[in-house]
């Protein structure tokens, strides 16, 4: 368990540094990571998957329902919306 607390303080100063150095960069940023720090960054990244990934799980899980059914509602308003246009188009023939 120390291990982990070591790591989200680290974490947070590798994401800091790069939201700081990305502040005012024209966009061309040349950045060379030795093999043990492409290492390091991947061990921490699944460190950080493998804990979030149950609040995700858990969270999908209570919202699915209400986004399926506001899905619904959406593609129910925009068919009753294509039903009505297409029945004004029809008692209300365009002259051609």
């Amino acid at each position: 368990m120390p291990y982990r607390h070591r790591i989200f303080p680290s974490l947070f100063a590798i994401l800091l540094l790069g939201l700081v150095s990305a502040c005012g960069n024209d966009g061309n940023v040349t950045l060379r990571l030795t093999p043990a720090e492409r290492s390091r960054i991947d061990t921490l990244y699944r460190i950080q998957l493998d804990s979030l990934r149950p609040i995700w799980e858990q969270a999908c899980e209570t919202n699915y329902p209400k986004m399926v059914r506001a899905a619904v509602d959406s593609i129910v308003t925009e068919r009753i919306a294509e039903e009505e246009r297409l029945r004004a188009r029809t008692l209300n023939p365009q002259p051609q």
